[in-house]
């Protein structure tokens, strides 16, 4: 039997592992390191401002505004280093790794109403970038997942989309708190709800129950965020684990290609 070989995905890009330079992080420096050490994938989050526009940013708002009131030139004007898709995109282009996109937004009410989606919109643009099999997305939202998936079927392409599972319950009353513990746990109905076609786990899910129960309904499962050491050893050599996405892609991919 072939050994088994766990991807790399470098979360925001690999630039965590670099580090920030006076506060601003740079995306670019972050494809670019994490070509060089071998990950296998860049995750970055998406949002869509209001005249459409994509942009890179793990932040949700920019000087006290969410970015999704914003238009792209205010978003530019006050957070120059947030980029627009196409130009982190290009970038990634120029490498053999692929895109793992984080999803920040699905279609408003009243654009579905008029036949809008703007998540057909983002994997079109995805598409006209990149391979389809270089291509995984997640969302923790239903509505966005379902959308995904659809555009991927009626084009026939091979893109993964993964729903998304671990949501925090900080603050939560804790009646709340245990319900959605219940169902992150035991995602069986929210899955074939979401229409998706893989798992996007936090790593102690993973490890307590979903890596069974994915690896036993036979769809890929994506493990999130996989920082420590004893975790990597751990998750990197596990046969029902497909990929990992972390902050420290140089020494993930040192743990497991070592042990090959």
């Amino acid at each position: 039997m072939a050994p088994h070989r766990v991807l790399i995905s470098a979360h925001r890009c690999g630039f965590t592992e670099l580090g920030e330079v006076g506060g601003v992080e740079d995306p670019l420096a972050g494809i670019a390191h994490s070509a060089a050490v071998g990950a296998d994938y860049c995750e970055f989050d998406v949002r869509r401002c209001t005249d459409g526009t994509f942009v890179i940013a793990h932040d949700p708002d920019v000087g006290g505004d969410p970015i999704r009131k914003l238009d792209w030139p205010t978003v530019h004007a006050r957070a120059p280093q947030v980029l627009p898709l196409e130009q982190l995109l290009a970038a990634l282009a120029a490498t053999s790794m692929g895109a793992h996109v984080d999803v920040k937004f699905e279609t408003s009410g009243s654009a579905r109403k008029i036949g809008e989606s703007w998540e057909a919109d983002l994997l079109a643009a995805l598409a006209d970038a990149l391979p389809a099999d270089r291509i995984v997305m997640t969302t923790g939202r239903r509505n966005a997942t379902r959308a995904m998936r659809a555009w991927a079927v009626e084009r026939r392409s091979g893109l993964l989309v993964g729903m998304s599972i671990g949501s925090s319950i900080r603050g939560l009353p804790w009646t709340e708190a245990v319900r959605r513990l219940w169902g992150e746990v035991f995602p069986h109905r929210r899955f074939a709800d979401s229409h998706a076609d893989a798992v996007a786990a936090h790593y102690a899910l993973a490890i307590i129950r979903l890596s069974r129960w994915t690896r036993k309904i036979g769809v890929p499962l994506l493990v999130w965020t996989v920082d420590s050491p004893r975790l990597q050893r751990k998750l990197l050599h596990d046969r029902r684990i497909w990929m990992i996405t972390t902050n420290h892609p140089a020494r993930a991919v040192t743990l497991r290609d070592r042990a090959r």
